[in-house]
């Protein structure tokens, strides 16, 4: 293998898929103005979403659509939430949950108040819909209120009977958030990005591994390249290089794409942390071997790629088989993502594609373990050296190379 065959080699594929407008609106242009589409959707259905929930409409039954019950409902019970409206009455409050004509019915005791006079309990019954998410997330809200009124009638008796309001309570619960401010706000990112990283770095190469065996093999022009100069080692790693290279360009377009993203919609990011504030923040040291990882993890499916495009007899061929690659990185990276730092065991670092996604999720966590990031980084190192040998196996067997 001579360094200068290889350059020759490289700088050639680079320059085919350059001229290839189609590629390059696929896998550049398209992630770059994609992806601030969908977080910008996301994000706005999102914020849409919490709003509607917490602004809440309720019907009344038609028993208890009285003046009575609609001064006890807005001065008493719902005084302190301005986002609870009443809205009319209805006469069958299951079918009109159903119908979504309303999301809350309230149907509340005709003799409340004699009941409440003599200290007893009256019952608010509440209909809603628990598959609907805007009525299930809004019940809290409105069970909340009823809550505190029920609170405020208790306390009333109490001291009525000069009782100490301290017998309610006789433990106090303290709420101490030991969560580091800086890390709490890479929540959303700890569980999006290490899925993310996993399955482009998978998938970002296939383009060009797929064109650069068997799309010549199919075009006629891979024959005609292993009678040159280059020996078939420098042509390998040629292609080997253009491929690492496209999969990373794909995974920055979509990066750009994703920053551009979180800068039109910054809510898609603390959605998993509300009011918080997104960002990354990771320790030099992390970082560097996190990303030194993800790169030997690129390295990795780039070599698995071209040995696969190596076995196809045709480009539709290689497309088949390449795009089994796509649910071999989606099942560790979803089965993942809602894994947090502590929850990372050592044998994760040993395994590819797994180590790659623990890595990123420790460094992002906060929570650093210098010896497994070590260990990530180090096992990667490996499986690239072993997926190069088997492309190099597989390149200097004519069996695998010119099936037919």
């Amino acid at each position: 293998m001579k360094l200068k065959h290889v350059w020759i080699v490289f700088k050639k594929e680079v320059k085919d898929i350059a001229r290839d407008k189609r590629t390059l609106i696929t896998n550049l242009f398209i992630p770059i103005i994609l992806m601030p589409l969908l977080f910008a959707l996301m994000g706005g259905g999102m914020e849409k979403m919490e709003e509607d929930i917490e602004n809440i409409t309720i019907a009344l039954t038609a028993q208890s659509d009285t003046d009575e019950i609609h001064s006890l409902l807005e001065n008493e019970i719902f005084a302190g939430y301005p986002n609870i409206k009443l809205n009319g009455s209805v006469e069958d409050p299951v079918e009109a949950v159903r119908q979504g004509e309303a999301r809350f019915v309230l149907e509340v005791e005709s003799n409340y108040a004699d009941l409440l006079e003599q200290g007893k309990t009256y019952a608010i019954t509440v209909h809603y819909d628990q598959s609907d998410t805007k009525s299930a997330g809004s019940l809290g809200i409105l069970a909340q209120a009823i809550e505190d009124y029920s609170r405020k009638q208790v306390e009333k008796r109490l001291a009525a009977m000069n009782i100490d309001l301290e017998i309610l309570r006789p433990v106090e619960i303290v709420h101490v958030n030991t969560a580091d401010e800086k890390k709490s706000g890479n929540i959303m990112i700890m569980m999006m990005l290490p899925m993310l990283a996993a399955v482009l770095i998978a998938v970002g190469g296939i383009p060009a591994a797929t064109d650069l065996v068997a799309g010549e093999k199919e075009r006629g022009t891979f024959e005609p390249l292993l009678t040159t100069q280059a020996g078939r080692m420098s042509i390998l790693f040629g292609k080997y290089l253009t491929v690492t290279l496209f999969a990373f360009v794909s995974v920055i377009s979509q990066l750009i794409g994703i920053t551009i993203g979180s800068t039109i919609s910054p809510s898609f990011f603390t959605m998993a942390n509300p009011g918080g504030e997104a960002g990354f923040f990771m320790p030099v040291g992390a970082l560097l071997l996190s990303i030194l990882t993800v790169i030997a993890l690129g390295m990795v499916f780039a070599a698995i790629q071209l040995a696969i495009s190596t076995i196809a007899r045709s480009f539709k061929e290689a497309q088949t088989y390449l795009s089994f690659l796509i649910f071999i990185a989606m099942v560790p990276s979803y089965a993942t993502m809602m894994m947090q730092p502590d929850d990372l065991q050592l044998y994760m670092f040993f395994v590819p594609l797994l180590n790659a996604i623990a890595s990123l999720k420790m460094s992002l966590g906060g929570v650093i373990n210098y010896t497994y990031l070590t260990i990530g980084l180090g096992t990667s190192l490996v499986y690239v050296i072993l997926s190069l040998m088997l492309a190099a196996w597989m390149f200097n067997r004519e069996k695998f190379l010119f099936r037919n």
